[in-house]
């Protein structure tokens, strides 16, 4: 005689990949913002020109975002294969943001991105697992 209650319904799972997706997603969006307005927060010097400013720094925004660009159409279609590499690549900008803690002036900053490369590290992860198991009837 097994125990049918130690093991949790199809729909547990669904819902803790649906939950781990949204968070994901919430921490994704969360970095590149952290990302867009550290950028805007540290004007060059040399520009006055409100224009000039605006496009150098989307201009850096995006050199500092495309490596996360590329998991967008993974994202989209909720691929779990594209969330594991994610999380490889969110390493790298947690390695950047610990740097950033321990820079003068840019600790607030550094903070923010380890709390969000960090929530999409582990969410990331969870929803792999879990979706995973979804996928496997399980």
């Amino acid at each position: 005689m097994t125990d049918e209650s130690a093991v949790p319904a199809p729909s547990a799972f669904a819902n803790k990949a649906k939950k781990a997706w949204q968070a994901l997603v919430a921490s994704y969006l969360g970095l590149m913002l952290v990302l867009l307005l550290q950028t805007f927060s540290n004007k060059p010097d040399g520009l006055d020109d409100l224009v000039m400013i605006l496009l150098a720094g989307l201009g850096m925004w995006l050199f500092k975002v495309l490596p996360l660009l590329l998991f967008i159409p993974g994202l989209i279609k909720r691929s779990h294969k594209a969330a594991s590499w994610l999380a490889y690549v969110i390493m790298l900008y947690f390695v950047l943001s610990v740097l950033l803690v321990f820079s003068p002036g840019s600790s607030v900053w550094g903070w923010l991105m380890v709390l969000t490369s960090l929530s999409i590290f582990l969410s990331s992860l969870l929803y792999t697992r879990w979706q995973k198991r979804v996928e496997a009837g399980l």
